[in-house]
């Protein structure tokens, strides 16, 4: 932490953060996760997102790790890295001129070469996006090249984490090139999207790197069965008019000391 702003006169790209607490709850958990794994300050540390099957939803998770690990002021970088599908379709590249498939395109001895112009600020504090840039038919021999491996080099000096935004590995092989680049692995599966053939071959091609990987998330979780599974998730969440959903004798202390509180005022 600590390191310098990076200053842009770029548009701003503007995300939006989760409200609901019970995302937020289940992505505080997914942070705990991937921040204790983290093994030094210096350097960023470069996790790699990607669905085991296609509509998982990796994106909405990226941003939303990304958010959450700006929030603790930690300088946090997204690369989407789907350099497949046309920029047009994605609405966080509306307002974007140049991006990383741009910049991979260049030639290594351009001495006018600058990482900088696909680097976006966002309207979050501490994140940065670097956008897809424009569509390729082959980008897999982009992520190959020697320009990825000088702005990997450049990014690891300007940020504390970085979040790579893949494609489904079931669909595309681009996420496997960076599989030993990156410090971790995150896996996306969604309930009723994703086939249990598609969940083994996706573990089988982290198989290689397995000391990098993470774990997987499920996404897509209907309530009652998160509910079953993480047992007082909701323990301190807060009502519509702001009091804690605590249990039993808590509750009632809470709720006491709340009105007298009121009541003084």
């Amino acid at each position: 932490m600590g390191k310098e702003a990076i200053k842009s006169n770029k548009s701003q790209i503007q995300l939006y953060a989760n409200t609901q607490q019970i995302l937020n709850d289940a992505i505080d958990r997914v942070v705990v996760e991937i921040h204790n794994k983290r093994k030094s300050d210096s350097g960023a540390h470069k996790i790699l997102l990607t669905g085991c099957g296609p509509q998982c939803g990796s994106t909405s998770v990226s941003i939303s790790l990304g958010i959450s690990l700006a929030d603790a002021k930690w300088k946090t970088l997204i690369i989407d890295c789907d350099l497949h599908k046309a920029q047009e379709l994605k609405k966080l590249n509306d307002a974007t001129e140049k991006g990383l498939s741009d910049i991979l395109l260049e030639e290594s001895e351009n001495s006018n070469l600058d990482f900088e112009e696909i680097i976006y600020d966002t309207n979050i504090d501490h994140l940065s996006y670097i956008p897809c840039g424009k569509s390729m038919m082959s980008p897999v021999r982009l992520f190959c090249s020697g320009m990825m491996k000088q702005l990997l080099q450049y990014l690891n000096g300007k940020f504390d984490y970085i979040i790579f935004d893949f494609p489904s590995v079931a669909v595309a092989p681009d996420a496997q090139i960076l599989f030993g680049d990156v410090d971790g692995i995150v896996l996306i599966s969604a309930l009723e999207t994703v086939t249990k053939r598609q969940i083994r071959d996706a573990k089988h091609k982290v198989q290689p790197f397995a000391d990098k990987y993470y774990g997987m998330i499920i996404n897509k979780i209907d309530i009652d069965l998160y509910r079953k599974y993480v047992k007082k998730y909701d323990y301190y969440f807060v009502d519509k008019k702001g009091n804690q959903k605590l249990d039993g004798r808590a509750a009632r202390q809470y709720k006491k000391k709340k009105k007298a509180a009121e009541e003084e005022t």
